[in-house]
């Protein structure tokens, strides 16, 4: 899945930048992560706001609950992409614009004659 669509690679990374990758934080929910790893990932959360929020509810929901849930907000995130990418079409220049333009020139013609006979 790219980077983009998928909501934990969001601000998650590798380790080594600074950032959490989704699986540590995953083997640390399922509280799989040697001590080392799970006290760098808890103070990577300290230092968080957002996230060690969202951790925290995460925590209240069992693991194929979060699985779940994961792959629900990554379906969303990529169906509200691609619906930003749809909205982004240029304007449509088909027949009837350039009927309405031809419109408007006819009537600004006809208001400079009308205004200049009645001088």
């Amino acid at each position: 899945m790219s980077d983009q669509n998928n909501i934990l690679s969001h601000g998650l990374g590798d380790a080594g930048k600074g950032k959490l990758s989704e699986d540590k934080l995953m083997a640390y929910m399922a509280g799989a992560l040697p001590p080392a790893e799970q006290h760098e990932v808890e103070l990577w959360l300290a230092n968080e706001g957002m996230e060690s929020d969202a951790v925290e509810g995460l925590r209240t929901l069992q693991q194929a609950e979060v699985k779940h849930a994961v792959n629900q907000l990554n379906h969303n995130l990529r169906k509200a992409i691609l619906k930003k990418k749809r909205r982004r079409k240029p304007l449509d220049t088909g027949q009837f614009t350039w009927i309405a333009v031809a419109i408007i020139l006819l009537l600004i013609v006809l208001a400079f004659i009308v205004i200049r006979k009645s001088l």
